[in-house]
């Protein structure tokens, strides 16, 4: 009875090792709806409160801030931005066009942004 406990107990260590081995990364398409997400609701946030809501790019995370929403997106390892800051007016707008470039796994993406109207698409 006491060398089944010990075989099972092996195969049981044994399977949790390789279930974190399988344990599924986001692709990048995941990660750019995931930002795509965020850079919709800052907007949103925008206009529905009428105040300036300010986006940081940074090399390891996404910071949206304003008085009525805060949120950190943290990017998973290996990919990165290019270190920007923009914001969007109380209109949902922004003041300049802008491309701002994501490293994701070996392949670069652009988000570009468009002036006066604040929309955006992603380039690869």
């Amino acid at each position: 009875m006491i060398e089944t406990l010990f075989v099972l107990f092996i195969i049981c260590i044994l399977s949790c090792l390789t279930m974190v081995v399988h344990i599924p990364s986001k692709n990048s398409h995941v990660i750019i709806e995931d930002i795509s997400q965020l850079l919709n609701q800052a907007k949103m946030n925008a206009i529905l409160y009428k105040e300036k809501t300010y986006v940081s790019f940074t090399k390891n995370k996404l910071l949206i801030q304003s008085f009525h929403f805060n949120e950190e997106y943290f990017l998973p390892d290996g990919t990165y931005f290019e270190p920007h800051k923009m914001n969007y007016n109380e209109f949902g707008n922004i003041n300049k066009a802008k491309k701002i470039y994501f490293y994701c796994r070996q392949k670069t993406y652009a988000f570009v942004f468009q002036i006066g109207s604040g929309s955006y698409y992603v380039q690869q």
